[in-house]
Protein backbone atom coordinates (compact mmCIF):
# COMPACT_ATOMS: atom_id res chain seq x y z
CA UNK A 1 0.00 0.00 0.00
CA UNK A 2 3.05 2.07 0.64
CA UNK A 3 4.07 2.50 -3.00
CA UNK A 4 2.72 5.01 -5.64
CA UNK A 5 1.85 4.40 -9.19
CA UNK A 6 3.89 7.40 -9.67
CA UNK A 7 6.41 8.99 -7.61
CA UNK A 8 5.12 11.73 -5.33
CA UNK A 9 7.66 13.45 -2.99
CA UNK A 10 10.66 11.54 -3.76
CA UNK A 11 11.80 8.86 -5.90
CA UNK A 12 13.16 6.02 -3.83
CA UNK A 13 15.60 3.76 -6.28
CA UNK A 14 16.88 4.04 -9.52
CA UNK A 15 14.32 3.31 -12.58
CA UNK A 16 11.14 4.10 -9.85
CA UNK A 17 8.73 6.09 -12.05
CA UNK A 18 7.76 9.29 -11.34
CA UNK A 19 6.00 10.27 -15.15
CA UNK A 20 3.73 9.13 -17.41
CA UNK A 21 3.98 9.84 -21.27
CA UNK A 22 0.35 8.82 -23.70
CA UNK A 23 1.38 8.95 -27.34
CA UNK A 24 0.15 7.79 -30.10
CA UNK A 25 3.32 6.04 -31.22
CA UNK A 26 6.43 4.72 -29.26
CA UNK A 27 8.44 6.79 -31.11
CA UNK A 28 6.47 9.91 -30.35
CA UNK A 29 6.58 8.97 -26.79
CA UNK A 30 10.52 8.18 -26.45
CA UNK A 31 10.37 11.88 -27.73
CA UNK A 32 8.71 13.53 -25.00
CA UNK A 33 10.10 11.75 -22.36
CA UNK A 34 13.24 12.81 -23.79
CA UNK A 35 11.59 16.60 -23.74
CA UNK A 36 10.81 15.97 -19.90
CA UNK A 37 13.14 18.41 -17.18
CA UNK A 38 13.99 17.12 -13.91
CA UNK A 39 14.36 19.30 -11.24
CA UNK A 40 15.79 16.49 -8.73
CA UNK A 41 17.74 17.11 -5.18
CA UNK A 42 20.03 14.51 -4.25
CA UNK A 43 19.14 12.70 -1.04
CA UNK A 44 21.70 10.25 1.54
CA UNK A 45 20.51 7.02 0.39
CA UNK A 46 20.87 3.26 2.56
CA UNK A 47 22.04 0.44 0.51
CA UNK A 48 23.48 -1.82 3.58
CA UNK A 49 20.99 -4.28 5.36
CA UNK A 50 22.71 -3.60 8.49
CA UNK A 51 23.26 0.16 7.76
CA UNK A 52 19.79 0.75 7.28
CA UNK A 53 18.83 -0.45 10.70
CA UNK A 54 21.28 1.57 12.41
CA UNK A 55 20.58 4.95 14.55
CA UNK A 56 20.94 8.08 12.30
CA UNK A 57 20.72 6.14 9.04
CA UNK A 58 18.96 7.77 5.93
CA UNK A 59 15.31 7.04 6.22
CA UNK A 60 14.07 4.70 3.45
CA UNK A 61 10.38 4.54 4.18
CA UNK A 62 7.93 7.36 4.71
CA UNK A 63 6.53 6.13 7.96
CA UNK A 64 10.05 6.82 9.50
CA UNK A 65 11.66 3.38 10.29
CA UNK A 66 13.37 1.23 7.69
CA UNK A 67 11.73 -2.09 8.77
CA UNK A 68 8.70 -3.59 8.43
CA UNK A 69 6.74 -4.13 11.94
CA UNK A 70 5.27 -7.74 13.11
CA UNK A 71 2.76 -7.43 15.35
CA UNK A 72 4.60 -5.04 17.04
CA UNK A 73 7.62 -6.66 17.09
CA UNK A 74 10.84 -5.02 14.48
CA UNK A 75 11.16 -8.02 13.41
CA UNK A 76 9.44 -11.46 12.57
CA UNK A 77 10.42 -13.59 15.71
CA UNK A 78 10.66 -17.55 16.16
CA UNK A 79 11.17 -18.80 19.99
CA UNK A 80 10.93 -22.17 20.75
CA UNK A 81 12.48 -23.87 23.92
CA UNK A 82 15.31 -22.44 25.51
CA UNK A 83 17.90 -21.77 22.66
CA UNK A 84 20.52 -19.67 24.63
CA UNK A 85 20.47 -22.18 27.83
CA UNK A 86 21.06 -25.06 25.26
CA UNK A 87 24.35 -23.57 23.48
CA UNK A 88 25.92 -23.03 27.00
CA UNK A 89 25.78 -26.87 27.50
CA UNK A 90 26.72 -28.44 23.59
CA UNK A 91 29.91 -29.10 22.82
CA UNK A 92 30.93 -27.62 20.08
CA UNK A 93 29.35 -23.71 19.02
CA UNK A 94 29.63 -23.85 15.68
CA UNK A 95 28.47 -19.90 13.89
CA UNK A 96 28.57 -18.81 9.95
CA UNK A 97 27.09 -16.28 7.87
CA UNK A 98 26.05 -16.24 4.49
CA UNK A 99 24.76 -13.71 1.76
CA UNK A 100 22.53 -14.06 -1.21
CA UNK A 101 22.03 -11.52 -3.96
CA UNK A 102 19.10 -10.48 -5.45
CA UNK A 103 18.43 -12.10 -8.76
CA UNK A 104 16.47 -11.04 -12.02
CA UNK A 105 13.28 -12.86 -12.98
CA UNK A 106 14.48 -12.55 -16.39
CA UNK A 107 11.33 -14.02 -18.14
CA UNK A 108 11.11 -13.94 -22.24
CA UNK A 109 7.90 -11.84 -22.06
CA UNK A 110 8.48 -8.11 -20.37
CA UNK A 111 5.98 -6.89 -18.46
CA UNK A 112 3.03 -5.31 -20.06
CA UNK A 113 -0.93 -5.14 -20.50
CA UNK A 114 -3.12 -3.45 -23.03
CA UNK A 115 -6.30 -1.22 -21.02
CA UNK A 116 -8.97 -0.76 -23.61
CA UNK A 117 -12.19 1.61 -22.32
CA UNK A 118 -15.43 0.55 -23.47
CA UNK A 119 -18.66 2.28 -24.27
CA UNK A 120 -20.31 0.71 -20.92
CA UNK A 121 -17.95 2.17 -19.07
CA UNK A 122 -15.71 -0.71 -18.36
CA UNK A 123 -11.71 -0.97 -19.07
CA UNK A 124 -10.86 -4.29 -20.30
CA UNK A 125 -7.58 -5.07 -19.57
CA UNK A 126 -5.24 -7.71 -21.55
CA UNK A 127 -2.24 -8.77 -19.19
CA UNK A 128 0.47 -11.03 -18.31
CA UNK A 129 -0.06 -11.29 -14.82
CA UNK A 130 0.33 -14.35 -13.06
CA UNK A 131 -2.47 -13.30 -10.32
CA UNK A 132 -5.20 -12.06 -12.29
CA UNK A 133 -7.73 -11.10 -9.52
CA UNK A 134 -5.00 -9.99 -7.36
CA UNK A 135 -3.82 -7.46 -10.09
CA UNK A 136 -7.75 -6.84 -10.88
CA UNK A 137 -8.47 -6.05 -7.14
CA UNK A 138 -4.90 -4.28 -6.68
CA UNK A 139 -5.64 -1.97 -9.46
CA UNK A 140 -9.24 -1.09 -8.68
CA UNK A 141 -8.03 0.16 -5.38
CA UNK A 142 -5.02 1.72 -6.63
CA UNK A 143 -7.32 3.55 -9.02
CA UNK A 144 -10.21 3.98 -6.60
CA UNK A 145 -13.11 2.36 -8.78
CA UNK A 146 -15.14 -0.88 -8.40
CA UNK A 147 -13.78 -3.92 -9.11
CA UNK A 148 -16.71 -4.58 -11.12
CA UNK A 149 -15.59 -1.75 -13.30
CA UNK A 150 -12.56 -3.62 -14.82
CA UNK A 151 -12.46 -6.86 -16.77
CA UNK A 152 -9.09 -8.35 -16.57
CA UNK A 153 -8.55 -10.95 -19.39
CA UNK A 154 -5.23 -13.13 -18.72
CA UNK A 155 -3.48 -15.57 -21.05
CA UNK A 156 0.32 -16.89 -21.53
CA UNK A 157 2.33 -15.30 -19.47
CA UNK A 158 5.46 -15.32 -20.96
CA UNK A 159 7.84 -15.85 -17.90
CA UNK A 160 6.89 -15.34 -14.17
CA UNK A 161 8.51 -16.95 -11.63
CA UNK A 162 7.03 -14.70 -9.22
CA UNK A 163 7.91 -11.47 -11.07
CA UNK A 164 4.34 -11.10 -12.25
CA UNK A 165 3.11 -11.17 -9.51
CA UNK A 166 3.50 -7.35 -8.81
CA UNK A 167 1.21 -4.98 -10.03
CA UNK A 168 2.57 -2.61 -11.83
CA UNK A 169 1.35 -1.82 -15.70
CA UNK A 170 -1.83 -2.30 -15.19
CA UNK A 171 -2.81 1.18 -13.06
CA UNK A 172 -0.88 3.26 -15.21
CA UNK A 173 -2.36 1.92 -18.70
CA UNK A 174 -5.97 1.98 -17.26
CA UNK A 175 -5.62 5.62 -15.69
CA UNK A 176 -4.23 6.56 -19.20
CA UNK A 177 -7.43 4.68 -21.12
CA UNK A 178 -9.91 6.77 -18.84
CA UNK A 179 -8.05 10.07 -19.57
CA UNK A 180 -8.04 9.51 -23.00
CA UNK A 181 -11.08 7.17 -23.64
CA UNK A 182 -8.69 5.28 -26.71
CA UNK A 183 -6.76 1.44 -25.98
CA UNK A 184 -3.42 2.15 -24.05
CA UNK A 185 -0.15 -0.36 -24.33
CA UNK A 186 2.24 -0.41 -21.47
CA UNK A 187 5.07 -2.96 -22.03
CA UNK A 188 8.39 -2.67 -20.03
CA UNK A 189 11.77 -2.62 -22.37
CA UNK A 190 14.21 -5.09 -21.24
CA UNK A 191 16.20 -2.29 -19.17
CA UNK A 192 13.26 -1.30 -17.55
CA UNK A 193 12.38 -4.87 -16.91
CA UNK A 194 15.27 -4.99 -15.12
CA UNK A 195 15.17 -1.90 -13.32
CA UNK A 196 11.61 -1.56 -12.52
CA UNK A 197 10.32 -5.01 -11.78
CA UNK A 198 11.22 -7.30 -8.57
CA UNK A 199 14.59 -8.98 -8.30
CA UNK A 200 15.00 -12.63 -5.54
CA UNK A 201 15.80 -10.51 -2.58
CA UNK A 202 19.33 -10.28 -1.39
CA UNK A 203 19.21 -11.62 2.33
CA UNK A 204 22.40 -11.23 4.71
CA UNK A 205 21.76 -15.28 7.13
CA UNK A 206 23.79 -15.37 10.35
CA UNK A 207 23.11 -18.82 12.00
CA UNK A 208 24.52 -19.82 15.38
CA UNK A 209 23.97 -23.23 16.20
CA UNK A 210 24.68 -25.45 19.61
CA UNK A 211 26.13 -28.92 18.69
CA UNK A 212 26.91 -32.07 20.44
CA UNK A 213 29.86 -34.77 20.07
CA UNK A 214 27.88 -37.29 17.92
CA UNK A 215 26.00 -34.54 15.94
CA UNK A 216 22.38 -33.37 17.18
CA UNK A 217 22.08 -29.81 17.32
CA UNK A 218 20.63 -28.68 20.18
CA UNK A 219 20.64 -25.23 19.55
CA UNK A 220 20.22 -22.38 16.78
CA UNK A 221 19.78 -19.05 16.53
CA UNK A 222 19.79 -17.06 13.47
CA UNK A 223 19.30 -13.02 12.87
CA UNK A 224 18.93 -12.87 9.21
CA UNK A 225 18.29 -9.55 6.95
CA UNK A 226 15.98 -9.69 4.31
CA UNK A 227 16.07 -6.83 2.02
CA UNK A 228 12.79 -5.46 0.85
CA UNK A 229 14.92 -2.42 -1.10
CA UNK A 230 12.50 0.85 -1.43
CA UNK A 231 9.06 -0.88 -0.70
CA UNK A 232 7.41 -3.69 0.45
CA UNK A 233 5.79 -5.72 -2.53
CA UNK A 234 5.75 -9.31 -1.03
CA UNK A 235 8.73 -8.84 1.16
CA UNK A 236 7.01 -9.01 4.62
CA UNK A 237 5.52 -12.37 3.56
CA UNK A 238 8.65 -13.53 2.22
CA UNK A 239 10.46 -12.93 5.09
CA UNK A 240 7.81 -14.52 7.18
CA UNK A 241 8.60 -17.64 5.16
CA UNK A 242 12.02 -17.18 5.60
CA UNK A 243 11.80 -17.31 9.39
CA UNK A 244 9.83 -20.86 9.27
CA UNK A 245 11.81 -22.40 6.92
CA UNK A 246 15.82 -21.58 8.07
CA UNK A 247 15.96 -24.40 9.96
CA UNK A 248 15.32 -26.40 7.37
CA UNK A 249 13.99 -30.02 7.72
CA UNK A 250 15.35 -30.61 10.83
CA UNK A 251 14.41 -31.43 14.44
CA UNK A 252 15.94 -28.76 16.45
CA UNK A 253 14.87 -28.52 20.43
CA UNK A 254 15.31 -24.91 20.91
CA UNK A 255 14.98 -22.24 18.09
CA UNK A 256 15.13 -18.38 18.43
CA UNK A 257 14.75 -16.63 14.97
CA UNK A 258 14.76 -12.86 14.27
CA UNK A 259 14.13 -11.92 10.25
CA UNK A 260 14.30 -8.28 9.99
CA UNK A 261 12.49 -7.40 6.66
CA UNK A 262 14.45 -4.32 6.01
CA UNK A 263 14.13 -0.96 3.46
CA UNK A 264 16.72 -0.06 1.75
CA UNK A 265 17.19 2.41 -1.59
CA UNK A 266 17.49 -0.54 -3.68
CA UNK A 267 15.56 -1.81 -6.25
CA UNK A 268 12.15 -3.40 -4.75
CA UNK A 269 12.33 -7.38 -4.08
CA UNK A 270 9.28 -9.79 -4.35
CA UNK A 271 8.10 -13.17 -5.22
CA UNK A 272 10.58 -15.70 -6.97
CA UNK A 273 10.50 -18.67 -7.05
CA UNK A 274 9.72 -19.69 -3.26
CA UNK A 275 10.81 -16.85 -2.14
CA UNK A 276 12.47 -16.60 1.62
CA UNK A 277 12.44 -20.40 1.73
CA UNK A 278 15.46 -20.65 -1.03
CA UNK A 279 17.43 -18.38 0.64
CA UNK A 280 16.82 -20.16 3.89
CA UNK A 281 17.81 -23.61 2.41
CA UNK A 282 20.72 -22.18 1.03
CA UNK A 283 22.13 -21.32 4.40
CA UNK A 284 20.60 -23.97 6.07
CA UNK A 285 22.67 -26.75 4.26
CA UNK A 286 26.02 -24.58 3.82
CA UNK A 287 25.93 -24.83 7.64
CA UNK A 288 24.95 -28.08 7.66
CA UNK A 289 28.27 -28.72 5.73
CA UNK A 290 30.33 -26.53 8.33
CA UNK A 291 28.97 -28.83 10.89
CA UNK A 292 30.50 -31.77 9.67
CA UNK A 293 33.63 -30.05 8.75
CA UNK A 294 34.33 -28.80 12.38
CA UNK A 295 33.06 -32.21 14.12
CA UNK A 296 34.42 -34.72 11.69
CA UNK A 297 31.16 -36.38 11.43
CA UNK A 298 30.23 -37.58 7.54
CA UNK A 299 27.56 -34.79 6.38
CA UNK A 300 24.65 -37.40 5.39
CA UNK A 301 25.25 -39.23 9.29
CA UNK A 302 24.91 -35.47 10.06
CA UNK A 303 21.54 -34.68 7.96
CA UNK A 304 20.54 -38.60 8.85
CA UNK A 305 21.09 -37.88 12.48
CA UNK A 306 18.58 -34.56 12.87
CA UNK A 307 16.34 -35.21 9.97
CA UNK A 308 12.36 -34.78 10.89
CA UNK A 309 10.27 -37.34 11.50
CA UNK A 310 6.72 -37.53 11.54
CA UNK A 311 5.60 -36.75 14.99
CA UNK A 312 8.24 -34.16 15.73
CA UNK A 313 7.17 -30.50 15.86
CA UNK A 314 8.43 -27.91 13.90
CA UNK A 315 9.58 -24.30 15.81
CA UNK A 316 6.36 -22.42 14.68
CA UNK A 317 4.11 -25.43 16.40
CA UNK A 318 3.47 -27.69 13.36
CA UNK A 319 3.48 -31.50 13.43
CA UNK A 320 5.41 -32.73 10.83
CA UNK A 321 3.53 -35.45 8.52
CA UNK A 322 4.20 -37.67 6.03
CA UNK A 323 7.85 -37.07 6.67
CA UNK A 324 9.83 -38.72 4.05
CA UNK A 325 13.67 -36.85 4.23
CA UNK A 326 15.06 -40.35 6.36
CA UNK A 327 14.12 -42.38 3.29
CA UNK A 328 15.55 -39.37 0.40
CA UNK A 329 18.58 -39.75 2.26
CA UNK A 330 18.73 -43.27 2.48
CA UNK A 331 18.05 -43.85 -1.46
CA UNK A 332 19.68 -41.07 -2.21
CA UNK A 333 22.87 -42.52 -0.72
CA UNK A 334 22.25 -46.16 -2.43
CA UNK A 335 21.95 -44.53 -6.04
CA UNK A 336 25.14 -43.23 -5.25
CA UNK A 337 27.26 -45.86 -3.74
CA UNK A 338 27.50 -43.90 0.01
CA UNK A 339 27.11 -46.49 2.65
CA UNK A 340 24.86 -45.14 5.94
Amino acid sequence: DEEPVLAADRARYRGEQIAAIVAETEEAAAEAAARVKLGLEELPAVFDVEEALEPGAPIVTHWGANHFVYEGHHCRRVRYGDAAAARATADHVIDGVYQTSPTEHAPTETTGCIAKPEADGRITVHTNTQALYFSLDNTAIILQIEPSRLHFIGGTVGGGFGGKVDVITEPIACLAALKTGRPVRYVFTREEEMRVSSTRSGNRIKIVDGVMNDGRIVSREVTSWHDAGAYSRHSPYGATKHAANVCGPYTIPNVSIDVHCVYTNRQPSSAFRGFGVTEASFATEMQMDRISRAIGLDPWELRLRNAYRDGDERPYRKIVEDATLVETIRAAAELVGHEL
